[in-house]
């Protein structure tokens, strides 16, 4: 059963589209199975009160992915989906923040329960199935290549 009830606004979330170059200087982004393993998705998780969203997001990123790295101040777009709970759907909001990835760790909180990889970025926007993250992804291709130039 989905809840789309006024009464209950969406739950929110931040996440992270976390990238890095290449030796070719092509650009490179971090995917990460979703918590039942399913599908791939980007780090993401509900909104601490006393973190920023960029904050959260880049804490969602150390936790999932063991990537640290500069975080854009300003929201790169916001998706609606749905999420599955035991008892219900419920409608997220997700405000997703640009990370240029400076440093990937070996061991962080949830390694092994989660599966990560570098992939291009059109391969991302494959993987991603919201199309916010895909156009992201792309973009990010395009300029990537306009910075190279």
């Amino acid at each position: 059963m989905l809840d789309l009830s006024p009464a209950r606004p969406p739950l929110l979330e931040s996440g992270i589209l976390a990238y890095r170059l290449d030796r070719r200087g092509e650009p490179r982004v971090l995917v990460v199975t979703t918590s039942k393993g399913k599908h791939w998705g980007i780090p993401k998780g509900r909104v601490v009160p006393a973190l920023s969203f960029a904050d959260n997001a880049a804490k969602e990123a150390f936790e999932e992915a063991g990537i640290l790295g500069e975080v854009a101040p300003t929201s790169a777009g916001m998706y609606r989906a749905t999420k599955r709970l035991p008892a219900c759907e419920i409608v997220i909001e997700v405000w997703v923040y640009l990370m240029k990835v400076t440093r990937t760790l070996e061991d962080f909180p949830e390694k092994g329960r989660r599966e990560v990889k570098w992939v291009s970025c059109r391969e991302a926007a494959k993987l991603l199935r919201e199309p916010l993250l895909a156009r992201l992804c792309l973009d990010l291709a395009e300029r990537c290549k306009t910075v190279a130039a």
